[in-house]
């Protein structure tokens, strides 16, 4: 089916989880009112390629459970691209300021550490509980409160509740996708949170988190922060709850899985965009 081949070339490459970052950007360009720049959206897709493919060639052993289709690839498919568009983005970066290249080399330098073992006595990021999630929700939320900050500014109150909203929609966006990957990351010897917490209590665990995003809607509609946006905000809310009872449930196909959770922006941008229709 052509929508199945359309899906597994944007998987397979980054390229659906690249759009997500200037996706996010953009957000938070709409969030903060002000003017977007065209070359952070493009350094931030560019960024989020290379980390996302640097991932990939240091993932072998649990892709190989997880995503045998992938694992067949070799290195150099993955490091060379990812180098190119590291070093593309950084030039656009720099063009810009200084701010947005130490924004935009964060996540890069998260990336590496989180993905290869520098040292034999020190576990990559993604092998201590929690981490993994913790330090990959960040870097999302760091590049998309703080990359239209580059081109503007707004008040603190602002940045926190930016920054608390991307962080808690990815946060539970990446312990889904490891309650998929369980199988592959056992095997690998990896102890994600839905390996330590079980099926049963790491539901609950999403739940809860993606719960607080409910107080924080009251929060903003109560102080008349981001109102013209709260629908949309609000229906971003509902799909993870969406989410969260579909992908627990148990034998969801990982294609399926991808397309949904990693996609999850686009709907929520395109209502943002529609408020005023």
């Amino acid at each position: 089916m052509v929508w199945k081949k359309t899906a597994t070339l944007l998987t397979s490459t980054s390229l659906l989880l690249a759009i997500d970052g200037p996706l996010i950007v953009f957000f938070g360009y709409l969030l903060y009112g002000i003017p977007i720049n065209p070359k952070i959206i493009i350094a931030s897709f560019l960024a989020v390629f290379s980390v996302y493919n640097l991932n990939k060639a240091t993932d072998k052993a649990e892709d190989a459970i997880n995503r045998p289709e992938m694992a067949t690839k070799s290195t150099a498919y993955y490091v060379i691209p990812s180098l190119v568009t590291m070093s593309v983005s950084f030039m656009i970066a720099v063009s810009v300021s200084v701010f947005a290249l130490l924004i935009l080399m964060t996540p890069i330098i998260v990336g590496f550490l989180y993905s290869v073992k520098i040292s034999s006595k020190l576990p990559r990021l993604k092998e201590i509980v929690g981490a993994k999630s913790v330090f990959v929700a960040f870097t999302w939320s760091l590049s998309g409160t703080f990359l239209p900050l580059t081109t503007g500014w707004v008040s603190a109150p602002r940045i926190e509740l930016v920054f608390s909203y991307i962080f808690i929609q990815v946060i539970v966006n990446t312990i889904l996708f490891d309650s998929l990957d369980t199988k592959g990351d056992a095997a690998s010897g990896m102890k994600t949170l839905p390996i330590i917490l079980g099926k049963r209590r790491t539901k609950l665990f999403l739940i809860a988190t993606n719960s607080i995003l409910c107080v924080w809607l009251v929060f903003c509609g109560i102080e008349g922060v981001f109102i013209s946006y709260l629908p949309a905000l609000g229906f971003g809310v509902f799909y993870s709850y969406v989410l969260i009872w579909h992908f627990m449930r148990g034998n969801c196909p990982r294609l399926l899985a991808e397309v949904l959770v990693d996609g999850q922006w686009f709907p929520i941008v395109i209502l943002m965009n529609m408020r005023h229709f």
